[in-house]
C-alpha cells in the first residue's frame, strides 16, 4: 500500500511537471475496479471568454482538445456517451453560477440514464475542497462514478486517494493564481497603470514596442472632448444631470460599443460617476489607495473642484433645477458682462406680488455678487430678442440643425419647406425652440432687450 501512494504522488507530481503521458494508462494500477462499461456525460469548461476566443474554431482551442481527450477516455472504459456540457468562459471559484453544470447536476438527480461523468481534469470541475467534497457527495448518493481523462482517479481506496491530492493542489494553484494576479495588478496601479476597461473619454490600447505588447490608455479624440465639455456644463451649475446627458447627447456624446450593447446616450447614473471621478485628474485609485496615472488627464483641479462644489451644493438642498423651467434656461448670458471679459450666465426668477400678481425675469448671477449693473429682463422680452436674432440666421444653418436633431430622433422636425428661420422659430413648441437652440448656440448674449452675439459650438472632431 505504502508503495502504490509513493508511486501515486509521484505520478501526481510528473502531471503537474508535465512530463507523464496525457492520459492515464488504461491497465495501470490505479484502475483497479474501474468501470468498464455504461453510460456518461461529459462536462467541458474553460475559466475566461477569452479562451474561447483564440481559433477559428467558434469553441477556441481548449474545449476541442478536452472534448477528444474525454472522448478517449471513455471508448478506454467501453462508455457510451449520451449528453455533452459545455461551459465557456466561467470562472471556476463560481460553482453555483455555472448554469451548465447546473442543468448537468438537475440531469444526474431527476433521471437515471448517466452512470458516469467524465472531465478533463479535476480541476474543470472545482478548485476549492469544499465544492469538490459537496460534489463528490452528490454524485457517489446517486451512483454516479467521476472520471479524470488526465488523472488517475477512480472509486478504489487508492483512486480516492488521489483525489483528495489533486483536489488540494487544485485549490492551492487557484489561490496562489489569484495572489499572484492580485500581486501584478496592484503593481500595474502603483506604476500608474489602469487595471480596468478604459473611463469614457479614453480607450484601451496596445503599444508594440521592442518585440514587447504594452497595454495602456489613450485619449478617446472622438469623446474626450466631449467629456471635457460635459465638466464644463455641470461647473456652471446650469443644468441637471438628466438636461447635461442631453445636451451632450445632441453634441455626439454615446457610450461605447460593445458586442452586446450598441452606442447610446449616457445614463445619469453613469453621468454621475464620471463627475466624481478622480481619474479624469490623473489619478487611479486601487483598494482605497490613490496615486498617480500615466493617462492623460481630461481637467484640471479647479475644474474639478466647481464641479464637486456643485455636486456638494445639490445634495444637501435637493435638486434646484426642479424651481423653474424655460426653454431658454442654459442658453442665455449676459451681454455686459461679455463686453467687459467676464461670463455672467442668465438665471431665472419668479416672483409672485402681494395682489397675485406673477412676473418671471432673467437676470444675471453676477448681480448676486455686485460686479454686474445689468437689469432684470422681463421672459417675454427676452423670448422676443431670440426670435429677432433667428433674423440673422442662415437657411443653411437652420437646415443643418435639423438635420442633426432627426438624424438623433430627438425631434420631428426636418426640413418640410423653405422658410426664413425666424418664422420657422416663431412657429415651434416651446421644447423644439429649445432643441433648436442647443443645436445652434452654446450661448446666446443678452444685454437689455436684444441678442448681442452668439458663441457656437465647437467644431466635432473628426473621426
Amino acid at each position: 500500500m505504502q508503495s502504490r501512494c509513493t508511486q501515486g504522488v509521484a505520478r501526481l507530481t510528473a502531471m503537474n511537471n508535465g512530463t507523464a503521458s496525457s492520459s492515464p494508462d488504461v491497465n495501470g494500477p490505479f484502475l483497479d475496479g474501474a468501470p468498464r462499461n455504461g453510460q456518461a456525460v461529459i462536462y467541458l469548461r474553460v475559466s475566461s471568454t477569452r479562451q474561447v476566443g483564440r481559433d477559428y474554431d467558434p469553441e477556441g482551442i481548449s474545449i476541442p482538445a478536452q472534448r477528444a481527450a474525454c472522448h478517449r477516455r471513455a471508448e478506454q472504459l467501453g462508455l457510451t456517451i449520451v449528453g455533452e456540457y459545455v461551459e465557456p468562459g466561467r470562472s471556476a471559484t463560481e460553482m453555483t453560477k455555472r448554469a451548465v453544470f447546473q442543468q448537468m447536476l438537475a440531469r444526474i438527480r431527476h433521471t437515471s440514464d448517466v452512470d458516469h461523468v467524465v472531465v478533463y481534469k479535476l480541476s474543470r470541475l472545482a478548485r476549492n475542497r469544499v465544492d469538490d467534497a459537496l460534489v463528490m457527495a452528490d454524485l457517489r448518493q446517486r451512483g454516479i462514478t467521476l472520471i479524470s481523462a488526465t488523472e488517475s482517479v477512480d472509486n478504489t481506496p487508492i483512486g480516492q486517494l488521489m483525489h483528495g491530492i489533486l483536489a488540494t493542489f487544485n485549490e492551492y494553484q487557484s489561490r496562489e493564481s489569484g495572489a499572484d494576479i492580485a500581486y501584478k495588478m496592484g503593481q500595474k496601479a502603483r506604476n500608474g497603470g489602469t487595471i480596468s476597461r478604459a473611463r469614457l473619454g479614453y480607450l484601451n490600447h496596445t503599444d508594440r514596442s521592442d518585440g514587447r505588447d504594452i497595454r495602456t490608455i489613450i485619449v478617446d479624440p472622438e469623446r474626450a472632448p466631449l467629456v471635457r465639455l460635459g465638466f464644463e456644463l455641470f461647473a456652471a451649475d446650469n443644468l441637471t444631470l438628466d438636461q447635461l446627458s442631453e445636451r451632450l447627447y445632441l453634441r455626439g456624446l454615446r457610450t461605447r460599443p460593445t458586442a452586446q450593447h450598441p452606442a447610446k446616450r449616457v445614463s445619469i447614473s453613469k453621468l454621475a460617476r464620471m463627475l466624481r471621478d478622480r481619474y479624469y485628474l490623473g489619478y487611479v485609485t486601487y483598494q482605497g489607495e490613490e496615486l498617480s496615472g500615466r493617462h492623460e488627464p481630461l481637467i484640471d483641479q479647479h475644474l474639478f473642484d466647481r464641479v464637486q462644489a456643485v455636486l456638494d451644493a445639490r445634495a444637501t438642498s435637493g435638486e434646484r433645477r426642479r424651481v423653474h423651467l424655460h426653454y431658454l434656461k442654459g442658453t442665455l448670458y449676459c451681454g455686459h458682462c461679455h463686453r467687459t471679459g467676464n461670463t455672467g450666465r442668465m438665471i431665472i426668477q419668479h416672483t409672485v406680488t402681494r395682489r397675485g400678481d406673477e412676473y418671471t425675469y432673467f437676470f444675471c448671477r453676477n448681480r448676486q455678487q455686485g460686479t454686474c449693473p445689468a437689469p432684470y429682463v422681463n421672459v417675454a422680452i427676452a423670448e422676443q430678442a431670440v426670435e429677432r436674432y433667428y433674423t440673422t440666421i442662415s437657411q443653411q444653418q437652420i437646415t443643418d440643425a435639423l438635420i442633426t436633431l432627426a438624424k438623433d430622433d430627438t425631434a420631428n422636425n426636418s426640413p418640410r419647406r423653405t422658410v426664413d428661420p425666424a418664422q420657422f422659430y416663431r412657429d415651434s413648441a416651446d421644447d423644439e425652440r429649445r432643441l433648436l437652440n442647443l443645436a445652434l448656440f452654446r450661448r446666446l448674449y443678452l444685454a437689455d432687450d436684444r441678442i448681442t452675439n452668439h458663441e457656437p459650438w465647437p467644431a466635432a472632431p473628426q473621426t
